[in-house]
This record gives C-alpha cells, sequence and structure tokens, in this order.
C-alpha cells in the first residue's frame, strides 16, 4: 500500500512538471513570434534611426559637427547635432524629377554634400510658378537656407536651398524646381538649428 501511494506521488510530480515545462516553453514561442514579426514595440523607421549610436552616424556620414541629413527617399530632413543624435525630423518636397540635378531647370534636388552659405530672410519674396497665378507672396515662407551647391555644378546652376512655401498641402511631394520644401512652422526651428557653413547631406 506505501509503495502504490508513492508510486501515485511520483507520476503527479512528474506530470506537473511536464504540464509547466510545456506552459513556459508555450509562452516563450509566443514572444519569439512576436519578435520575428517585429511587434516588440512597434518601433518605425524613423525611431530606428534616432536610436543610432552617435559613432555610427558620425561616422557614416563623415562629420564631426552637427549637420542636416535629407533622405530623398522618405521626403525627410533630419537636425543631427555634434554628438550624432537625431534631434528632429521635418517632412519635406522636392523637386518634381528624380535623380540627380544636371543643369539649371531639370527641376531635380541634388545630391551630395553642401555646405549652408546663407540663411536669409524670404518672408518678402516673390515667386511666379509659371500656373498663371502669377507672382506668389510667401512663397518662400520666412526663411531660405542657401547651400553652396558650386563643387557640383561647377558654376552652371544654383539657387538651391531649403525654404518654406505658401502651400503646406505640397509637403511629402515632388513639386519643387529643386529646392527642399518645409512647412513654415518647421523651417522656422530648422533655421535655429542651423548655421553658415553647416553642412547638408542629401542622399537618395
Amino acid at each position: 500500500m506505501i509503495v502504490k501511494k508513492y508510486v501515485l506521488y511520483i507520476l503527479i510530480l512528474v506530470f506537473s512538471i511536464i504540464f509547466i515545462g510545456g506552459c513556459s516553453a508555450d509562452h516563450g514561442d509566443g514572444r519569439d513570434a512576436d519578435a520575428q514579426r517585429g511587434n516588440t514595440d512597434n518601433k518605425t523607421e524613423i525611431v530606428k534611426d534616432k536610436n543610432e549610436t552617435n559613432e555610427n552616424l558620425l561616422k557614416k556620414y563623415k562629420m564631426d559637427n552637427s549637420f542636416i541629413l535629407i533622405v530623398k527617399s522618405k521626403f525627410e530632413v533630419y537636425a543631427i547635432d555634434d554628438m550624432g543624435k537625431v534631434v528632429a525630423v521635418y517632412p519635406c518636397a522636392l523637386g518634381k524629377n528624380s535623380g540627380q540635378k544636371e543643369k539649371e531647370g531639370d527641376m531635380k534636388t541634388p545630391s551630395g554634400i553642401f555646405p549652408i552659405d546663407e540663411i536669409i530672410d524670404a518672408s518678402s519674396w516673390t515667386h511666379d510658378f509659371k500656373d498663371g497665378k502669377g507672382e506668389i507672396t510667401g512663397a518662400y515662407g520666412p526663411w531660405f537656407i542657401s547651400l553652396d551647391t558650386n563643387e557640383l555644378s561647377k558654376g552652371k546652376w544654383g539657387g538651391i536651398g531649403i525654404h518654406g512655401t505658401h502651400d503646406p498641402d505640397s509637403i511629402g511631394k515632388k513639386v519643387s524646381e529643386g529646392c527642399i520644401r518645409l512647412k513654415n512652422d518647421d523651417v522656422q526651428k530648422l533655421k535655429a538649428f542651423a548655421k553658415v557653413g553647416m553642412k547638408v547631406v542629401i542622399e537618395e
């Protein structure tokens, strides 16, 4: 009788261990499945960019100080401080045509590394977009952050910059004549970050 009770106790203990182990394994598989699906924390690509190490950002773009990064494929402008941290991201509009800028009037946003040569009050500027509406006041928003593109253009074209717009609905689209457009509030913020001599990286 004592032997039977002992055997029964052993069987109960064994089955309990198997059951608990099975539950733990199932729970672990669930976490792994979430990780494989990329659902662990729902991070976007922008957040991943922000979480890159300082060394990665600075080395990747060969920078020693703060700079501005424009990624054309994402229609985004990144302000990166001198520690390599992305401190702000702004949506932007780009040139109507894709590819590297080659000549004046090709409606392309150039790719390369360009220093800021001027930051100009553009609040009184006007522009005729050749759409039948004539000169538009406030076409460039409050500021024009001018880029020195001479190394790429060899003097054949110029006038490229980061500026605001009278048409915030154009942001996120290919609509400009080659410049990088931001919402006016965003170009105001970027102007506070930017300075003459700062490098602007524009990549596909």
